[in-house]
């Protein structure tokens, strides 16, 4: 056993499960360049949370869906942005401070169109 621990690079969105999403994306030949569809998921404790989700989500441009099933939360989509590295990064860091902003704020990922 070494003693020095090897640095791994952080990926270029800064998440390994981004990377390796895209990296599907890819595979399927989706272009990086083209908009497509594209869902985040957000969860919270209760209705307020999820209201205070819907509001700031769709003041920044995203079409939003509130759900009050238990987990509360909301469900965020836009077709006019392309999914790569750069923009992957900036929504996990606003979906992400978009969940600690509720009680209970969970950002649970995303997904796009192939």
């Amino acid at each position: 056993m070494g003693i020095f621990k090897r640095n791994r690079p952080e990926p270029p969105t800064g998440h390994d499960l981004d990377e390796q999403t895209l990296a599907k994306l890819q595979e399927v030949g989706a272009d990086s360049d083209t908009p497509r569809l594209w869902e985040h998921f957000v969860y919270c404790d209760d209705e307020s949370g999820a209201a205070i989700l819907e509001s700031r989500a769709g003041e920044a441009g995203w079409d939003v869906e509130q759900f009050d099933a238990k987990p509360h939360g909301i469900v965020a989509s836009r077709r006019d942005r392309p999914v790569n590295t750069q923009t992957v990064a900036e929504a996990r860091r606003f979906f992400e401070g978009l969940a600690a902003s509720v009680p209970g704020g969970d950002y649970d990922g995303w997904g796009a169109e192939g």
